[in-house]
Formats: structure tokens, sequence, C-alpha cells
């Protein structure tokens, strides 16, 4: 948040002026937040405070890898919604709230889930305040996770950590514009006739290959089976 003092040099009277705050676009946030979200579910494997635990006793040897492993664990916390109460278990009493507890609210009461007790704490907060919070701790949550996986990558360059390499090499994400099948055979056949059962026994008579029957067949209400 910034803002301006002003003065007014005739009167004497002050104010306060906040300068607007630039929102990132809603769907670049909604995203990372997807991508994320495991790291802070305390039910799920790879919550960064069980990952940072196992990496801990791993490096137990050597104090600079256990003070990264737990500067680490420091910047998870802060951007972490839910440290250090834990998850809401009451709606909303206290007329004050904490910037954690916004962004908690549209994160867990509005994108990721439908909990009730957390839209509580979005009364009377806009929307666009509530987006700027969620980004503030979508983004740290995103920088902290970045981090540890350079961490995870010097550990395995330097030998102290073996992980399987196509777990830094497997395409997860999805940059084409098009799919193009590879394709073994196409068969067809009228309109109506079943579906095979299983695809790995020979086709019946209904079937034909398409360049056996493509031509001069009109080709109007036929149905094609890959």
């Amino acid at each position: 948040m910034t803002f301006n003092l002003i003065v007014n040099t005739k009167t004497g009277e002050r104010s306060v002026e906040m300068k607007p705050a630039p929102l990132l676009p809603t769907e670049q946030v909604e995203s990372a937040a997807a991508r994320v979200r495991p790291l802070f579910l305390k039910d799920d494997g790879v919550h960064y405070d069980k990952v940072l635990s196992g990496l801990s006793e791993l490096v137990a040897a050597s104090p600079a890898y256990r003070k990264e492993v737990e500067d680490l664990r420091a910047k998870f916390r802060i951007a972490d919604p839910d440290y250090p109460d834990g998850r809401p278990k009451a709606a909303r009493s206290e007329a004050s709230m904490s910037n954690k507890e916004v962004a908690g609210a549209w994160l867990y009461g509005h994108l990721l889930h439908e909990d009730e007790v957390r839209r509580s704490y979005a009364s009377g907060i806009s929307a666009e305040e509530m987006l700027l919070n969620a980004t503030k701790t979508v983004c740290s949550e995103m920088v902290a996770a970045v981090e540890t996986l350079h961490f995870l990558e010097r550990l395995v360059v330097e030998g102290v950590l073996d992980l399987p390499e196509d777990l830094f090499t497997a395409p997860v994400t999805v940059s084409a514009s098009e799919w193009a099948p590879t394709l073994l055979e196409v068969y067809v056949a009228d309109v109506g006739t079943p579906m095979p059962a299983d695809l790995n026994e020979p086709l019946d008579g209904a079937w034909q290959k398409v360049h056996d029957e493509f031509g001069p067949k009109n080709f109007g209400g036929t149905q094609f089976n890959s």
C-alpha cells in the first residue's frame, strides 16, 4: 500500500490519499494458485512442512544445508494463509482481520474451495482488495516453491539427493496450439453399427478399412473408428 500525505497550505487541512495498487490478471493468479495449492494442504503428501522436514533429516550432517531448509520453511510460512493459527474453525467475529485472513477468504472461500467459514472473512471486503492480498500470498508461495526446486536441483547435482532425472525433464505443461494424433489404421462402418467391445480383437465384417471404402462410396452419414 502506498499513499500521499496532502496538506492544504491555505487552510492547514491534512488528508491522506491512497494510490491505486496494480492488480495482476485474475486468470493468472487463479492458475498460479491452483499450481501451488498441493504444497499448502496439510493432508497432502507434498505439504511444504513434510517435504522440508524430510530434507532436514537428509542434510542433518550439514549445518549450511539445514539453515537453507529452515530459511525456505520461513518463506513458506510467511506465505501460508493458515500459519500459525491454522484453518479457521469458526466464522469471523472480530472487527479487524489480517491480510492472510483476507487472502484466505478469496483463495479458499471463493476460488479453490466452497468454505463458508472462510467466506465470512470476506464480509465488507471488496473483491479487488481480496484479490490484491491473495496475489501477494500466491506470488510468495510460488517464489518459495521455485527456490525449493532450485535447492533440490543443487542437492541432486552435488550427489546429496538421488532423484530420477525424468522428474525434472518430463513435460507438465502444453505449449503446442494443435494436437496431431498417431493413427495406425482407420475403419468405417454404417451409422448405428455397434462399437466393438474390445479393440484388441479383430473387427467383424461390418467394419472396412477406410482406404477400401474411400472413393466412389458416398460418405454422408458414415461413422469412423480408429
